[in-house]
């Protein structure tokens, strides 16, 4: 069973010229275009506490459609369940399939926040 998916997600995409290259502006930064797309979120916070210092380190779930076009390094922002928007950056993603493996439900990215 696929839960609901009811937070939104801000995709941002470079744009690509005829080769595959990016399109660069003046500063030579990637000109990039940005997509709307449903998702889940998942909060997650972790603080490691040490003698010196203390760190706090979070990363959220974000579950999206298999046909949204993730990729690692992208920049997302982001809808959480409580309504806060966020930004972040793909950390990694994972596929969940069937038990053959012949159909993806969704993927789960982790973002670093």
């Amino acid at each position: 069973m696929k839960p609901k998916m009811n937070q939104s997600l801000i995709l941002e995409v470079a744009k690509l010229n005829e080769h595959g290259k990016p399109i660069l502006d003046k500063y030579s930064r990637p000109i990039v275009s940005k997509s709307s797309h449903v998702c889940r979120t998942r909060e997650h916070g972790e603080a490691l506490t040490t003698p010196q210092l203390r760190v706090q380190d979070g990363k959220d779930e974000i579950d999206v459609l298999p046909d949204t076009p993730v990729t690692e390094g992208a920049k997302v922002e982001y809808t959480t369940i409580g309504g806060r928007r966020k930004h972040g950056t793909i950390l990694s993603i994972v596929e969940t399939t069937n038990l053959t493996a012949s159909k993806v439900y969704f993927r789960t990215c982790v973002v670093d926040v």
